[in-house]
């Protein structure tokens, strides 16, 4: 579960290898500093290394000044360098080329959160079905649409949390009359795009669910190349009617996967 809150929704138009890039593992998106107690180990290995080396830039002055002079210029690089990383702000962050297009379903509140994993799960259905592997369905449309409605959803989401929360905040004032007027229309506005956002998760969920009817009938079908060997069975227990049963069975399911398929 963490690693699904975790993991950017990204708009769709950013180029393929940034959108691998925000995606990956390796490049944390978190807009978070490097943890308190590890940025102040590199500033005390930066006093450290401040010290020691000040002692041994003396120490080689003594002997020889080329080396004194190496050695003050490899303290101050490696100084500077500690010194950085113990400053706050200077943990792994987004390209902030793209900063708005992308969506970590960790920074929604719960009500976007149900919406945008419903909606997550349905794409991720359909491209996992073997309708779809197989080349069965649109595969150009549903590599185009299906991450431009779930960026759009959750770019909405997002606007819903953030106005969800801008209202709360706003509840907290002494409530007047026109205060109240204002959050009443506001909230009319929010509800509608709210409901209309699930209405199309609900779509979503509606094509995934006939996809996995399609991946049923195509199993079925499979199935099927092996009714000689039943149909052999039923007959050699005489078992007319049986075998009628099952006749009827594989047409009823050839039509199933005509409509499905077709």
């Amino acid at each position: 579960m963490g690693d699904w809150m975790d993991e950017p929704i990204v708009d769709p138009t950013v180029p393929r290898r940034e959108r691998l890039r925000l995606i990956s593992r390796s490049s944390p998106l978190a807009d978070r500093d490097l943890p308190r107690y590890v940025r102040w180990q590199f500033g005390v290995a930066a006093v450290v290394t401040c010290v020691g080396g000040t002692l041994f830039t003396i120490a080689a002055a003594r002997t020889d000044g080329e080396s004194a002079g190496l050695s003050a210029l490899m303290v101050l690089v490696i100084m500077l360098v500690l010194v950085g990383l113990s400053r706050p702000g200077m943990g792994h962050r987004r390209p902030r080329r793209y900063t708005g297009r992308y969506v970590v379903p960790s920074e929604l509140d719960d009500a976007a959160l149900d919406l945008l994993g419903r909606a997550r799960q349905a794409v991720r259905e359909v491209t996992a079905s073997r309708v779809h592997q197989l080349g069965l369905l649109d595969a150009i449309a549903d590599d185009i649409v299906l991450p431009d409605r779930l960026w759009e959803i959750a770019r909405l989401l997002r606007t819903h949390t953030e106005l969800r929360a801008e209202q709360a905040e706003a509840m907290l004032e002494v409530m007047t009359p026109e205060l109240a007027a204002v959050l009443g229309s506001q909230r009319q506005a929010l509800g509608r795009s709210v409901a209309a956002v699930a209405e199309w998760v609900r779509e979503l969920e509606e094509y995934a669910l006939r996809v996995r009817a399609a991946d049923a009938a195509l199993r079925a079908h499979e199935l099927r190349q092996s009714d000689d060997r039943y149909r052999d069975l039923l007959a050699r227990t005489a078992d007319t009617e049986g075998l009628t049963h099952l006749i009827d069975q594989a047409d009823a399911l050839n039509r199933t996967l005509r409509r499905t398929l077709g």
